[in-house]
C-alpha cells in the first residue's frame, strides 16, 4: 500500500464515522508514525508503506473512532511551539491556555518582572510553567498539582524540554512553603456541575475529571485559591487566572473584598467569551 492509498483509506474511515477533519487527522496520525510532515507525505505519496505502519495507523484510527482524543493517540500536543507529551494523566493543553500565557507574558514585561519568583497552581502536564521558563529563563518557577500522576507527566515534559522547574504535589497551596511570588498563575478546574452535560464526550470519557469539574457553580477551586493566596504575594504581585465565561463578576467581587487596592482585567478568549482574569495588586 502506498502513502496516498493509506491516507485515502484512513481519512475515508474517519469521515464516514463523522469526523469532518478526517483528512487532516489522518495526515497527523500517519505523519507521526512515519516522522514525515504533511508536505513530505504528499511528495512521497507513491512510496510503499511498511505493513507495521499500516497496522499501527489503522489501530490509531480505530481508537479515534471510539472517541479517544487525537493528542492521546499520538502522545503529543503543540503548545506555543513546544511539543508536549500528552496522555490520560492530565488535560490536553489547549489554545485558550496559550492565550493566557501570552497575556501574562505581556503583563510581566510591562511591569519589568522578567527576573521573578513565579508560581503556577494546577500545572497539569506542565505547559504554562514550561512555556514561562522559555520566555523568562532568569526567573525561578515553581509549579503545583494535586495529582501525583499529572506531576509525573509534567516532570517528564520539563526534562524533555530542558525546563528547570520545582514541582510540588499539593491541593492548591496547602503544601507550598509560604514565600512571596511576584507572579502567580492558575488554570484550575472551573466547569459548573450543571454544565458538565454540555462538555464533549471526548473530554468526559477520556480526560481526568479532577481537572474539569469544580462544584455546583464551578467557582469552588478559584474561590479557595483566591482566599488563600495572599501570604504568597508581594504588594505588587500579578495573578492570572483562566475561568468559566460567567465568572468574571465573581472574580472581581472576591478580589475587591480580599485585595481592595487591586485592579482586575477581564479578557476574552478567541471566541469572544470572558475567559481570563489578570489581577494586579497595586
Amino acid at each position: 500500500m502506498t502513502i496516498n492509498e493509506l491516507l485515502r483509506n484512513l481519512s475515508g474511515t474517519l469521515q464516514e464515522a463523522g469526523y469532518i477533519h478526517g483528512q487532516r487527522e489522518a495526515e497527523i496520525i500517519l505523519g507521526h508514525l512515519t516522522t514525515l510532515d504533511t508536505a513530505k507525505l504528499f511528495t512521497s505519496g507513491e512510496d510503499e508503506v511498511d505493513q507495521q505502519i499500516v497496522n499501527r495507523a489503522q489501530k490509531a484510527v480505530a481508537q479515534r473512532i471510539q472517541g479517544r482524543p487525537l493528542a492521546y493517540i499520538i502522545g503529543t500536543q503543540q503548545f506555543l511551539g513546544l511539543h508536549m507529551k500528552t496522555d490520560e494523566r492530565a488535560l490536553i493543553p489547549r489554545p485558550e491556555t496559550e492565550h493566557l500565557v501570552e497575556l501574562l507574558v505581556k503583563k510581566i514585561r510591562a511591569r519589568k518582572l522578567e527576573r521573578s519568583e513565579i508560581l503556577e497552581v494546577g500545572t497539569g502536564a506542565g505547559p504554562i510553567a514550561i512555556a514561562l521558563t522559555k520566555y523568562f529563563p532568569s526567573s525561578k518557577i515553581t509549579a503545583t498539582d494535586i495529582s501525583a500522576e499529572a506531576l509525573e507527566l509534567a516532570e517528564d515534559n520539563a526534562q524533555l524540554l530542558g525546563a528547570d522547574i520545582t514541582f510540588i504535589e499539593s491541593d492548591l497551596l496547602e503544601k507550598v512553603p509560604v514565600k512571596p511570588y511576584e507572579v502567580i498563575v492558575a488554570n484550575l478546574p472551573y466547569v459548573p456541575e450543571e454544565r458538565l452535560a454540555f462538555v464533549s464526550d471526548e473530554i468526559l470519557d477520556w480526560e481526568p475529571m479532577v481537572a474539569v469539574q469544580a462544584g455546583e457553580d464551578g467557582f469552588a477551586y478559584i474561590r479557595r485559591f483566591l482566599e488563600t493566596v495572599k501570604p504568597y504575594t508581594t504588594g505588587e504581585s500579578v495573578i492570572a487566572l483562566e475561568m468559566w465565561h460567567t465568572h468574571g463578576v465573581l472574580v472581581e467581587e472576591l478580589v475587591q473584598t480580599l485585595f481592595p487596592d487591586a485592579s482586575v482585567e477581564i479578557r476574552q478568549d478567541l471566541a469572544g467569551f470572558d475567559r481570563f482574569a489578570v489581577i494586579t495588586l497595586s
